[in-house]
């Protein structure tokens, strides 16, 4: 009996052992991932920190600077260092904290500059309101600067570490540590309320508020349906596709409200989303399994006007197409008299083996549409010509409502023509004679695609 013990003795001990060996070597991973970890953080704090600094020195530079050739290249710097800040932001464990004012103030500095370089090359003078910008864009970027340098400090000497949050997000959330720089994620709540009072940028630029906020004119005076009365203008739309649509759900506080619906039928899905005010079609796809061609790309053109015109679009002309398998999807622009609005875009998916319409996207349409006071062309087709750059051979010409970045639309002539072996459109302003724009087609047997 005694020997019996024992030996069960010498079993408990070895398996105790083992455990022990065991704990000790997932401990000992733990900590070295834990370790990884807090480097990774560390890394890209410390990385946050060197961007914001260069950001900082750029921006004190900018408003010393007087030829274009440096305004554009301080520009680009700063595109490129608030990028890179703004994705050393999103690598840090600091979710819990809503940074959104910080990330727009990055976002809105590399825009505005880049803007005032255009204005400059454009032989316009940097204001005194956008030079009172550029300095109060300085004095947030050395705030932020110093904030950041501090907690740097904290980490350097131990008062706070990244490894930390996760573990006490809780902890933080409900306010059970000081917000007395105890703690990371408190001080990334101090340098967001330090923008709180951060002020909207009006400018010519992709973050400016104005464009954010940009409502779809289509839309304007249009009354909102019920999700009854946009399913049953969801129905006419498709025809009989769309008899067995049921309600899936809706979007809300987006720039194009939408009621969705599908359905199942033939092994093939439907899906189409309807805008809450005016009941219009923003996107259909029907998921048919297409695997043959049998039209020509003229006729699939021809089908996708006549479904396009069978619903109340009209003056439509067709651009540019691209196909993926024995899908076409043609781009439609509006056609205001002789003038081509391609903000006024529709994307419709031809089905080439029997002309079927199994697709459409009417974002660009719906946000854009309305008839326009186009101006004045002040130079004729032949003046704008001459603007063109010679080595251009031109083959046709029209004119065009063009989108620039800052959303604002601008009436061209468009020359379409070849240079070694390449086709290219150049817009020449009909009002002002600038070259605004040149595009590159990218043109091969899956369509023509510009760039």
């Amino acid at each position: 009996m005694i020997a019996k013990n024992r030996y069960i003795y010498w079993i408990l001990s070895a398996v105790i052992a083992a455990l022990s060996v065991f704990s000790i070597f997932q401990y000992t991973n733990a900590k070295a991932l834990e370790t990884n970890v807090e480097n990774n953080y560390n890394r890209a704090f410390h990385e946050l920190v060197n961007y914001v600094d260069d950001i900082d020195t750029l921006l004190q530079k900018s408003m010393l600077v007087s030829s274009a050739s440096q305004l554009s290249t301080i520009s680009s710097e700063l595109f490129r260092q608030t990028t890179a800040a703004k994705a050393c932001l999103g690598q840090l464990p600091i979710s819990e904290v809503q940074l959104e004012n910080t990330e727009k103030f990055l976002s809105q500095i590399g825009d505005f500059t880049y803007m005032l370089s255009q204005n400059v090359i454009n032989n316009k003078t940097i204001s005194d309101e956008e030079y009172n910008t550029l300095s109060e864009l300085s004095t947030y970027a050395s705030n932020l600067n110093n904030s950041l340098i501090a907690m740097q400090q904290d980490i350097y000497d131990g008062k706070i570490s990244f490894g930390t949050v996760s573990r006490n997000a809780n902890k933080y959330l409900d306010n059970a540590v000081s917000a007395a720089g105890s703690d990371i994620l408190s001080d990334f709540e101090s340098v967001e309320k330090e923008f709180q009072e951060y002020p909207s940028l009006i400018y010519d630029g992709p973050f400016s508020e104005h464009i954010q906020n940009i409502k779809p004119v289509m839309l304007e005076n249009q009354a909102d349906v019920t999700s009854d009365e946009a399913l049953k203008k969801a129905k006419e739309f498709l025809g009989s596709r769309g008899q067995n649509l049921a309600f899936t759900g809706e979007t809300q506080n987006t720039a194009i409200n939408t009621y969705s619906y599908s359905a199942s039928y033939d092994d093939r899905d439907i899906y189409i989303s309807m805008t809450k005010q005016g009941g219009f079609p923003l996107y259909f796809l029907d998921t048919r399994n297409v695997e043959s061609e049998s039209i020509s790309f003229e006729d699939a053109v021809s089908a996708a006007r006549n479904f396009l015109y069978e619903r109340g679009y009209s003056s439509l002309k067709e651009s540019y197409y691209d196909k993926s398998g024995c899908v076409a999807t043609i781009n439609f622009a509006y056609e205001q008299g002789d003038v081509i609005c391609y903000s006024d875009l529709i994307k419709v998916k031809v089905a080439l083996d029997n002309g079927e319409i199994v697709g459409l996207e009417a974002n660009g349409y719906i946000m854009n549409h309305q008839h326009r006071d186009l101006g004045e062309r002040t130079l004729t087709l032949t003046e704008a010509q001459e603007r063109v750059n010679p080595h251009l051979s031109v083959d046709s010409t029209a004119v065009a409502l063009i989108p620039k970045d800052n959303k604002k639309e601008v009436l061209c002539y468009e020359f379409k023509g070849n240079h070694n072996g390449r086709n290219f459109l150049i817009y020449i302003n009909a009002q002002t004679g600038a070259e605004e724009q040149i595009l590159m087609l990218i043109e091969s047997e899956e369509g023509i695609l510009t760039v």
